[in-house]
């Protein structure tokens, strides 16, 4: 047992409290990370920019966009400057992708295998998504996934959206973990930022919505090409 000492105070940890405050954290981003929802989008994306008279938009558009969250997104899509009309646009997509688009999401191939596979080494798994965390549990419970994660935080379950570093510390803290023993594990430049923000190892895989070229440009601690090499690496 070792001992920590306070002030006057004389305090004892068990080696069970100490371990728990050291475990490492991997905590993964969800779209282009884990799941393949770049259709849902599109589709409940283009139902609420048509909705508020503006025109639809392509895949590369929206894959542009995605680099936001939801409210800079639509702003971004939209050109309209209307703060509550924003927020309406946002929360009509939320609902259509939990009425129409939870259906369409799909996991990346080797995914759960990979993610059963850290589990099982010890790995303590969360994640933080700008996406709605409602959806995002709804998405994992779908998949049968969920289970492997101990914490999925969205956007309306955090101060600020990615990246700004407070969400994932946030997850740091809820896992138990210390930030400099974790890695955020993400497909684009906001991953790669929040995560050196908080101080986490960043990884970045290329199977999601951005170039390989644009990724190796950030030059994050590291980078997978596929589930498999992500499963290998943390041994």
């Amino acid at each position: 047992m070792r001992s920590v000492r306070r002030g006057t105070l004389h305090f004892l940890l068990k080696p069970s409290i100490i371990s728990i405050m050291k475990k490492i954290a991997l905590i993964f981003d969800h779209d282009g990370t884990l799941v393949d929802s770049m259709e849902a989008v599109l589709l409940c994306t283009n139902k609420i920019l048509n909705g508020a008279g503006c025109e639809s938009i392509y895949m590369d558009e929206l894959k542009k966009g995605m680099a936001f969250p939801t409210f800079e997104r639509f702003h971004y899509h939209s050109r309209l400057e209307d703060p509550d009309l924003l927020k309406t646009m946002c929360r009509d997509f939320y609902m259509t992708m939990n009425k129409i688009g939870v259906d369409s999401v799909k996991l990346y191939p080797r995914i759960k295998e990979n993610l059963d596979l850290l589990s099982s080494r010890g790995y303590s798994l969360g994640m933080l998504t700008n996406n709605q965390g409602y959806f995002a549990r709804r998405a994992a419970a779908r998949l049968r996934y969920a289970y492997n994660f101990e914490l999925i935080l969205g956007e309306e379950n955090v101060p600020v959206p990615k990246p700004d570093p407070r969400g994932l510390l946030q997850a740091c803290a809820g896992l138990g973990s210390d930030p400099k023993s974790c890695w955020y594990i993400g497909d684009g430049k906001p991953d790669f930022e929040v995560a050196r923000a908080a101080g986490l190892k960043s990884a970045l895989v290329s199977w999601g919505a951005h170039p390989r070229e644009e990724l190796v440009a950030l030059k994050a601690d590291v980078l997978f090409d596929s589930p498999d090499e992500m499963g290998d690496f943390f041994q």
